[in-house]
């Protein structure tokens, strides 16, 4: 197999539309936080807390997860926080990113001030804009764990606190009782305010969460979405919706939603006409970056260089950016591709 080509791919004009917020604190980042709130490391040195953030099951991935939820404490943590990412990504040649922002956690498990964590992520989002040029949305997501009344709480607060950047309303968690709680109830009124819809959907759960999210909660794109392609109909279904899938490999295998990258169905996807776009998810708790997410695409799927691009206009296309600021970027694209 050719060697992955990583500067053409860094020079493609790129975004990242599957990423959480809460989940992209690096080693670095996480130090001066825990610093700043006299929290104890739980290494005490970037090396320490890269090999810290690895974990063996699905629980010490959560322990990982909400130590670092923890340190997010006000303003200027998210702010920090914010601007560190979209750093990381310009460097990767990423042009727009769309932030998942958990609305449910900050809200309604820790109690916080809406406005003020939206205040500093939008405050992080602005620096690096003004810096780099890099542009990003927000995404605030619901949590289905915690309920559907929980959810219409958190939207409420969202919908109170009306900012250009917030354009869409996410889901993320275990869908255990997506068929007895109705949450496609938050997404109309989601919608009916002028947001957007996302949902994780087909990540450790079957295919009929594709379905049910597509049906129900009118998702506009899908997270994940990788058990479509064990169900033929569910599958013929995403393709004719048209509707993306924000594909995380190195996620699916490091949370054992797949046994291994080589039993990953995004090949199968990808023959099948599906619209994907790549994201890195957790990118620090995955070890991960988003070039690294387009080299699995190429290993994966025996791309070359217009399989590459594919990709990459189809995140640019699928954003949920002003249409102008897409078209420069599409144009951006072919002009490095020729």
């Amino acid at each position: 197999m050719p060697e992955f080509p990583s500067d053409f791919v860094r020079a493609l004009p790129k975004a990242e539309l599957h990423v959480h917020l809460e989940g992209s604190v690096d080693p670095a980042t996480l130090l001066v936080l825990a610093e700043r709130h006299g929290v104890e490391p739980p290494a005490p040195d970037e090396a320490g807390i890269r090999e810290w953030l690895r974990f063996d099951g699905f629980a010490s991935f959560l322990e990982r997860y909400f130590f670092v939820c923890d340190l997010l404490r006000d303003a200027e943590d998210l702010a920090r926080v914010a601007e560190a990412y979209l750093r990381t990504a310009h460097q990767q040649g990423v042009v727009h990113v769309e932030f998942h922002v958990s609305s449910s956690y900050h809200i309604v498990e820790r109690g916080a001030d809406w406005g003020e964590v939206l205040g500093g992520v939008v405050d992080g989002c602005e620096r690096a804009e003004r810096d780099l040029g890099i542009s990003s949305l927000l995404l605030p997501d619901i949590s289905p764990h915690l309920g559907a009344a929980a959810a219409e709480r958190a939207l409420d607060v969202v919908l109170s606190e009306p900012h250009p950047r917030v354009v869409g309303l996410g889901m993320g968690g275990p869908a255990d009782n997506w068929a007895t709680e109705d949450f496609g109830a938050v997404f109309r009124r989601a919608r009916e305010a002028g947001l957007h819809t996302v949902s994780h959907a087909g990540e450790h759960g079957g295919a009929w969460e594709v379905r049910h999210a597509l049906d129900e909660f009118g998702a506009q794109r899908i997270q994940h979405g990788i058990a479509a392609a064990a169900e033929p109909d569910v599958l013929a279904q995403v393709v004719e919706s048209g509707v993306a899938c924000d594909v995380c490999p190195a996620s699916n295998v490091a949370l054992a939603a797949v046994p291994d990258m080589a039993s990953h169905p995004l090949p199968l996807m990808l023959d099948a006409g599906v619209v994907v776009t790549l994201g890195s998810d957790d990118p620090p708790l995955f070890h991960t970056t988003l070039l690294d997410e387009y080299e699995n695409a190429w290993n994966l799927c025996d791309l070359d260089r217009r399989g590459l691009t594919m990709l990459a206009r189809n995140s640019l296309a699928e954003s949920f950016a002003a249409a102008d600021l897409v078209a420069e970027w599409i144009a951006d694209l072919d002009s490095v591709t020729g």
